[in-house]
């Protein structure tokens, strides 16, 4: 068992939000430990039953906003299968929540806990066969949908 504490800030001034959070991630397996300071919600969870990203798009999916990095990647021009990519980047790396690539665009898009090692995902993508030019922006940005 692997645990892991984080802190995610997320939407201000609501206090139903931060009830609705506890109670819901309360009743998921590999969340250990939560409490509210403030606006940010401190987590512990077991990475070998839940990962960040989940417990993220899980936040997300109720139309709570979360404060994450998000980083652009310029890619090489070859195919990308994005979904099967990001899939096994959330599984091999904890704190990324989602990669994005809209259609015909050298940018790839990354959303992550904000203390998330970028070399150890710009690593696993290399070994992925994706060819990582270089960071356009790397950014804490506010979010408020998850990927549909």
């Amino acid at each position: 068992m692997v645990e892991v504490t984080r802190s995610v800030r997320i939407q201000a001034g609501c206090r139903d939000c931060m009830d609705l959070i506890l109670k819901s991630l309360s009743t998921i397996d590999g969340v250990l430990l939560m409490k509210f300071f403030d606006n940010d919600l401190v987590i512990t969870y077991d990475t070998d039953r839940i990962k960040f990203g989940d417990i993220a798009e899980f936040i997300l999916s109720m139309g709570i906003g979360l404060f994450l990095r998000k980083v652009i990647l310029n890619i090489g021009g070859e195919y990308v299968n994005v979904d099967q990519v990001s899939s096994m980047i959330v599984d091999s790396v904890d704190g990324v929540v989602y990669l994005l690539r809209e259609s015909n665009s050298p940018r790839l898009s990354i959303l992550a806990h904000p203390d998330t090692d970028l070399n150890a995902v710009i690593n696993e993508l290399r070994g992925l066969g994706v060819n990582v030019r270089g960071i356009v922006n790397d950014e804490v940005t506010y979010i408020l949908m998850a990927q549909s």
